[in-house]
């Protein structure tokens, strides 16, 4: 086993607690914030991409994997926003500076935390079977933190466009 290998097995971890305690509870809602987290993991994945990879070595299989990654986690992360539920807070929440205010909490719950044990899983799968089919980017960092990207960014925009329909019915 390579240091490589026990950091992603790491990363996973942290990543799998942190998330999945993050969908069983109420959290307040803000956009912003929510925007945060996919762009600081696309932006290391991306930094990491452009250090360990060399673009003459990319084989169409390694863009097949990675293309196909970035859809499944895609469609799981809208399907993650799309199953949220909301509740109004008793009163508006303000954030902090720069943070705004939040008038709604949210969390996915059970459903949601199956589906993110199940991007994991999906991910680990098409690791394994692209790297028996000698696909090298696979197993990357930088993928993982893209793929988990593209997982979160899915969600917040679907939750972001059913906040908007519900603060326009509301209103």
């Amino acid at each position: 086993m390579t240091i490589q290998m026990i950091g992603n097995a790491l990363l996973i971890v942290v990543l799998i607690g942190w998330v999945g305690f993050r969908q069983m509870t109420w959290r307040a809602v803000s956009i912003g914030r929510m925007w945060r987290f996919p762009a600081i993991l696309g932006l290391v994945g991306i930094v990491m991409l452009v250090q360990t990879v060399k673009p003459t070595l990319l084989t169409p299989l390694d863009l097949s994997v990675l293309a196909a990654e970035l859809v499944i986690s895609l469609g799981i992360g809208a399907w993650m926003g799309a199953i949220a539920h909301f509740r109004p807070l008793p009163e508006p929440l303000h954030l902090g500076r720069d943070r705004g205010v939040a008038i709604y909490e949210s969390r996915t719950g059970v459903l949601g935390l199956a589906l993110w044990i199940a991007v994991i899983a999906v991910r680990v799968g098409i690791d394994v079977l692209a790297g028996m089919a000698g696909s090298h980017l696979a197993a990357s960092t930088g993928v993982i933190l893209l793929t988990l990207a593209a997982n979160r960014a899915a969600r917040t925009a679907v939750f972001a466009a059913r906040l908007d329909r519900h603060a326009a019915l509301t209103a």
